[in-house]
C-alpha cells in the first residue's frame, strides 16, 4: 500500500512539474463537464418546475373544452366546435361513476384598475366548491366567497399571489376595490403566490376569481366556458372515459359522428414536455459525449507524449527494481488526475453560473452531481491513460535506458 502512494506521488510531481501542459489538456474535459452539468441541472430544474406548475391542473381533475391540450391539432377543425354547457353538468352529476365534484369555470382576460394603476388579469367565474378543488396553492389571506355570495350573484373575487405586489405595493388587498371591466369589485380573498408557470396557464398569480354568476351577468359575451370534473387520481383513465361517453349522450352525438368537445387532463402536457425533454437532454448530451470523446483523446495524446519524455526515467525506475504494476499505477494516476481538475474547475464553473443565474431563472445545484462528476472523471482518466500507461510499463528497461 505505501509503495502504491509513493507511485501515485510521483505521477502527481509530474503533473506540477507540466502544470501548464496538464490545463490546457484538461480545458476540454472541464468544458465538456460544464456541458454535461449545466444540462442535468438545467433538465432537472425545468422538471421540477413542471411540476410545480402542473400542480395547478391537479391530477385528480379532468377538464372538459373545446379545444384539446395539444400543440398538435388542426385549429380548422375546433374553431366551430359548439361553446360548452354548463347544463352539461346535471347529466355528469347524475351518471357518472368516477367524478366526485363539479365546476364551470368560465374564463377571459380583462383589464384590472385601481387608482391609477391598471394591468391585464385573467378572470374565472367558478362555484363556490371550487375552492376545495384548488390544486397547487390555497386561499392564505381572507376567504373564498360563499353559497349565498354564488346565488347573489355578489360583486366579490379572490385575487392571485402578485396581485397585492403589482396593486397595492405588498400591502394587505383584502377589503380593497378594483375594477374589472368598469365594474367595481370587492376582494375578499388572496391565493398563495406560485410563481412563474411553465404551461399554458399553469399559475394562478395574475388570476381573478369570481362567483360564476356574476361573471355570467356582467361578462356574458365574452371568455369561454369549461367544465372541472374532480375524482381520484386513480380513476382518472377511466372517468376521461365515462365522461366522454356521457358527453356524447348530452349532446345528442349519433354513433360514428366525430365528438364536438375535448376531455383533457393534465397528463396531455406531461406527456408532450416529456417529449421535449427527451430531445433537449438528448442534444444537450451528445453536444457532452462528442467533447468528452475529444478530451479523453487529448489526454491519451498527452500521456503519449510524457511517457516518450520520461522513457529514461522509466528504465532507469525499473533497473532499480520497479515493476511493471509500480509504472502503470504512476502514469495511470497521473491521467486521472489531469481528468480531475478538469472536472473540479468544470463543477466549479457550473457553480458560479448557477448562482449567477438562480436569481432570475429556477436553476439548481444537484450536490449529487458532485459525485457523478468524479466517478465519470475517474472513469475517463483511467479509460484514456490505460494504453499510454501499459506501453510505459512494459517498457524494455535496457533499451528504455539507452533511449535519448
Amino acid at each position: 500500500m505505501n509503495n502504491t502512494f509513493k507511485n501515485i506521488l510521483i505521477g502527481l510531481t509530474a503533473i506540477r512539474a507540466n502544470l501548464t501542459r496538464v490545463i490546457l489538456t484538461s480545458l476540454g474535459l472541464t468544458i465538456g463537464i460544464f456541458t454535461v452539468s449545466i444540462v442535468t441541472a438545467g433538465v432537472s430544474s425545468i422538471d421540477k418546475e413542471f411540476e410545480k406548475s402542473m400542480e395547478y391542473y391537479g391530477n385528480d381533475k379532468v377538464y372538459v373544452g373545446t379545444w384539446p391540450w395539444s400543440f398538435d391539432f388542426d385549429w380548422w377543425k375546433y374553431r366551430n366546435r359548439p361553446k360548452i354547457q354548463e347544463d352539461s353538468l346535471e347529466y355528469i352529476t347524475q351518471y357518472s361513476e368516477y367524478v366526485t365534484d363539479v365546476s364551470i369555470k368560465k374564463s377571459t382576460w380583462t383589464k384590472a384598475s385601481f387608482g391609477n394603476k391598471s394591468s391585464w388579469l385573467q378572470l374565472n367565474g367558478v362555484y363556490p366548491s371550487y375552492q376545495d378543488m384548488l390544486s397547487g396553492t390555497k386561499v392564505v389571506n381572507g376567504r373564498f366567497f360563499s353559497q349565498n355570495e354564488w346565488d347573489l350573484q355578489r360583486r366579490v373575487v379572490i385575487v392571485g399571489g402578485t396581485v397585492r405586489d403589482g396593486f397595492f405595493d405588498g400591502k394587505d388587498p383584502i377589503g380593497k376595490k378594483i375594477r374589472l371591466n368598469n365594474v367595481t369589485f370587492e376582494i375578499i380573498g388572496e391565493l398563495k403566490k406560485q410563481g412563474m408557470g411553465m404551461v399554458p396557464g399553469g399559475t394562478l398569480d395574475n388570476l381573478v376569481i369570481m362567483p360564476s354568476s356574476t361573471f355570467k351577468r356582467i361578462l356574458t359575451r365574452w371568455g369561454f366556458d369549461e367544465l372541472v370534473l374532480q375524482t381520484n387520481p386513480e380513476d382518472i383513465a377511466k372517468a376521461k372515459e365515462e365522461i366522454g361517453m356521457i358527453m356524447r349522450v348530452a349532446r345528442k352525438i349519433k354513433p360514428g359522428e366525430d365528438d364536438n368537445f375535448s376531455v383533457n387532463s393534465a397528463d396531455a402536457y406531461q406527456q408532450q414536455f416529456d417529449s421535449l425533454k427527451i430531445v433537449i437532454a438528448g442534444m444537450g448530451f451528445l453536444v457532452t459525449g462528442i467533447s468528452l470523446v475529444v478530451s479523453a483523446i487529448g489526454i491519451m495524446n498527452v500521456m503519449f507524449v510524457s511517457v516518450r519524455e520520461r522513457t529514461k526515467e522509466i528504465g532507469l525506475r525499473k533497473a532499480m527494481g520497479a515493476t511493471n504494476n509500480n509504472i502503470l499505477t504512476q502514469f495511470l494516476s497521473e491521467a486521472v488526475a489531469i481528468s480531475i481538475i478538469g472536472g473540479t474547475a468544470g463543477i466549479l464553473l457550473v457553480k458560479l453560473i448557477t448562482l449567477a443565474l438562480s436569481s432570475y431563472f429556477p436553476v439548481e445545484f444537484d450536490l449529487l452531481l458532485i459525485f457523478y462528476t468524479f466517478l465519470v472523471c475517474v472513469f475517463i482518466g483511467v479509460t484514456a491513460g490505460m494504453i499510454p500507461a501499459r506501453t510505459a510499463a512494459n517498457l524494455n528497461p535496457i533499451d528504455a535506458l539507452r533511449h535519448e
